[in-house]
Formats: structure tokens, sequence, C-alpha cells
């Protein structure tokens, strides 16, 4: 299945909102106040926060946010374009992904063609799109699908990925006491927010790792405990 992932953020967004949360947009991080192995407050460029529990949680931006409290995460960060075709009457039912190719085609709602691929081979924090990802990723629609040459492209983008050693997720504790990380989530969409978010709630708030989520420890990569997920979503990794 599919889901407009915009919708899904602001449905979790304003269910946050009416059970207490508050949501602060266009509030800059721009540092922590670290004291004695934990943060006191963050620092914003709408003033500073006290705190009791920090949680880093900022996509394509977590490497850099960790460093501002002195954190260094194993983390390199690397465009992924994507891109639409005009919209067409339904056909596609389902999402098609080439390894050999490095290309993938899912239909939307409202009947366009999603076609996406690998994450742009060097690092990088533009969001521009670029020639050669469109060129390559419509030869790779083409190849599967060849009456799609005569379709236009609608529009072009790029996001930034955050990319671990091993692909997989970094979550739990950090080397400072009250500072929780749920990074390197990479090109591995939504769909684990939902269960990432309740395990890692129950992590601030108990102030333990679960279970569930241990695996995914930082200290995995000191200790040589890597797991191996780069089949986990094919066309990406």
């Amino acid at each position: 299945g599919t889901a407009r992932h915009d919708a899904v953020a602001w449905g979790f967004a304003a269910q946050a909102s009416r059970r207490g949360a508050e949501i602060h947009q266009r509030t800059e991080v721009q540092g922590f106040e670290v004291e004695t192995g934990q943060v006191r407050a963050v620092v914003t460029n709408r003033g500073r926060i006290a705190c009791g529990s920090v949680l880093i949680a900022a996509g394509g931006m977590n490497y850099d946010v960790a460093m501002m409290a002195g954190v260094e995460l194993p983390i390199r960060c690397y465009p992924l374009q994507a891109m639409v075709t005009q919209p067409l009457k339904p056909w596609l039912h389902t999402l098609v992904s080439s390894v050999s190719l490095h290309t993938y085609l899912v239909q939307s709602s409202r009947g366009e063609i999603v076609i996406g691929g690998g994450s742009d081979p060097y690092q990088l924090y533009s969001t521009r799109s670029t020639l050669d990802m469109k060129e390559h990723l419509a030869e790779g629609a083409v190849h599967l699908f060849p009456f799609l040459q005569s379709v236009r492209l609608l529009r072009q983008w790029a996001g930034i990925t955050d990319m671990t050693p091993d692909y997989s997720p970094i979550m739990g504790a950090s080397p400072l006491a009250n500072l929780w990380l749920d990074c390197g989530w990479g090109t591995w969409g939504f769909k684990a927010t939902a269960v990432a978010g309740k395990r890692m709630a129950e992590t601030i708030a108990r102030g333990r790792v679960p279970d569930l989520l241990k695996p995914f420890a930082l200290e995995r990569f000191e200790k040589f405990r890597l797991l191996n997920e780069m089949g986990a979503t094919a066309a990406s990794h």
C-alpha cells in the first residue's frame, strides 16, 4: 500500500497537539548547553529552552545537530531523488522495483507514476535535482515499461538521507545521560514511524531502552554488532 507522507505527518502532528504536545515551526536549533554529561537546555533562534530530556530526530541534519552537543554519529548524508509523470488512468496496482536497474515505480492516488532509485553516489546536503539522475530513472522506467517513453514528466525533487554504515537506524541512548537518538533512517521512508515513535517515547519516559530497540544502539558500531538490512529497500540500497 501507499500513503501520502505529508498527510500522515500532519495527522501525527494534529493528534500530538490535541494531546498536549507543543509544535514550534520555523524554530532552528543553534546549539545545546551541556553540563556534567547532560543537556541542560536547547538554544534556538527563538530563545533558550530548558529541558529534562532531548531527542534528536532531525532527518538529514541529524549529524550536524548531534555535533552541536558534542556527539559524533557514524552518519553520512546523501541526496535521494525522485520524479513523477503526468497523471494516467490506474494501471499499476503494486510497487515495481528492479535491483539491477536501481529503479522503482509506483502509481499515486492521483494517477502520477512516481519513479525513484538509489541515493546519489556522493556526500552532499544539496536538494537540487540533477539531469543525470533524471536520465537514469527515465531509462530504467522505459526499460521496465516501454510505453512510458511518450509520457511527460511533471516534476523532480531531491531530499537528504542520513545513512549509517549498516543502513539501519540508530535508536536509543547517546553518550550524554539525557540525550536520546532516533537517527540514520536513510531511505527507509516513514512506514516505521508509528512503532519507532511509540518505543522512543517509552524509552524517554522510563529512562531505559526497551529490548526491541537494543539491537539499534549506537554502540553496535564500536562493538562490531552491525545489522545487515541492505536488502530492505533494494532500489535505494
